[in-house]
């Protein structure tokens, strides 16, 4: 992000200008490395100019990003570089220049003291609690390396789950935008051209084709006000959905409608119990790696099941106990958790689950693919036949009458 600043040298001399850094802790350090006094300092606010709008659309640091700096960072240092060297030189390599600006943000942080997990815990919107955790994991037991490749297998994993659950989902979205949008093209292209001879053979028109006259009258004459309806829907259900009740019950509803809520149900699972795994097999707390599980397990239906679970804990009962009782969680999974509290390998007991429901997931998209084309082909056969019905029949009508 831009700031602009006003400042004055040793000397007394006033300056004033724009700097770029990762937020505004990292400008005022870099102002002070200048030696300069800070008088002012605020984020520009040139919202609409074109680098800005570019720059917004870059402020998110890839999956794929972190995949390769954490596996880099770990062939780095397991090498013998120095950690504060092996980011320099991450800097030095990446590309993207938001990333790089908080990489040589965190090498200068590491450089005045702070730990490694402190200094990526100024950068939240990169790193997730659950990634500055398990490389503090590795301070402590001082295997940083193993940590790091752990991190970037589990990253790279967890993006290609996921990517799975949104291509399955991308299929039916794609052909139901494409029906709307020919659906769109008839009503304000096709239909008003058959209003003219419909309305000369002074004919009673089939309710139906009222009702789709009536649309298509709509569309082409108020089209301002449909297009203001259509953006005012969007506008409300997204604000909704960022307001907890509303990711509640789109989470809900994910994991209650068929045919998709077997496969987002084994998808969250599996996220589940890779996490928990992880940072259990880290060295983290129970506790502590239960509240981070809940943190980033992405549903607010396992979010509360998981917070559960945590209470649970530290009133001295079992992990599973919160498990079991969600109808949103199969039984299986209440069974392992118990079997892995008794045997003291819960860790290995949740990869085994992880990697069972990750290999539950391929069969679900696979499934779901499969259900999905006769559902969509029925769905668009109907609209389209409805369609055409309300137009052929005043048509067959009116070659009766004559």
């Amino acid at each position: 992000m831009k700031f602009k600043y006003s400042a004055k040298t040793k000397a007394g001399e006033e300056q004033s200008g724009k700097i770029e850094a990762a937020s505004h802790e990292n400008a005022v350090e870099l102002l002070q490395k200048y030696d300069l006094i800070i008088v002012s300092l605020e984020e520009s606010k040139d919202m609409f100019s074109a680098g800005a709008l570019l720059g917004r659309l870059h402020r998110k640091v890839g999956v794929k990003r972190l995949v390769m700096f954490s596996k880099q960072m770990s062939i780095l240092i397991t090498s013998g570089v120095s950690l504060v060297e092996a980011l320099r030189i991450q800097y030095e390599q990446e590309d993207s220049q938001y990333f790089k600006e908080q990489i040589m943000a965190i090498a200068d942080m590491v450089d005045d003291g702070e730990s490694f997990s402190e200094a990526l815990s100024h950068f939240p919107d990169t790193f997730s609690d659950f990634f500055i955790n398990i490389v503090k994991s590795g301070e402590v037991s001082g295997k940083m390396q193993e940590s790091l490749m752990h991190l970037s297998d589990y990253v790279e994993k967890s993006y290609m789950l996921g990517a799975k659950v949104k291509n399955a989902m991308l299929y039916p979205c794609v052909i139901m935008l494409g029906f709307v949008a020919v659906g769109i093209a008839m009503m304000v292209f096709v239909v008003p051209q058959l209003v003219g001879i419909f309305e000369s053979s002074n004919m009673e028109l089939p309710t139906p084709t009222k009702i789709l006259i009536a649309v298509s009258d709509f569309m082409v004459n108020y089209f301002y006000i449909f297009i203001a309806l259509v953006v005012f829907f969007v506008v409300v259900v997204k604000r909704y959905l960022k307001t907890q009740p509303g990711r509640e019950q789109l989470d809900k509803l994910l994991l209650s409608v068929p045919p998709f809520n077997e496969l987002f149900q084994k998808f969250y699972l599996a996220r589940f119990a890779d996490n928990l795994s992880m940072l259990i097999g880290s060295g983290v707390n129970i506790v502590s790696a239960l509240q981070i599980a809940g943190d980033v397990a992405g549903n607010e239906v396992y979010r509360k099941v998981i917070y559960r679970s945590v209470e649970d804990v530290k009133m001295g009962g079992s992990i599973a106990t919160a498990f079991e009782s969600s109808k949103y969680v199969s039984p299986m999974v209440g069974k392992m958790l118990k079997i892995g509290e008794k045997t003291g390998k819960i860790d290995s007991v949740l990869k085994d689950v992880a990697g069972f429901y990750t290999k539950e997931v391929d069969i679900a998209v696979d499934g779901l693919t499969a259900i999905i084309e006769p559902i969509l082909i029925l769905a668009l056969g109907g609209g389209v036949g409805l369609l055409v019905a309300a137009i052929i029949m005043p048509i067959y009508q009116m070659t009766e009458a004559f």
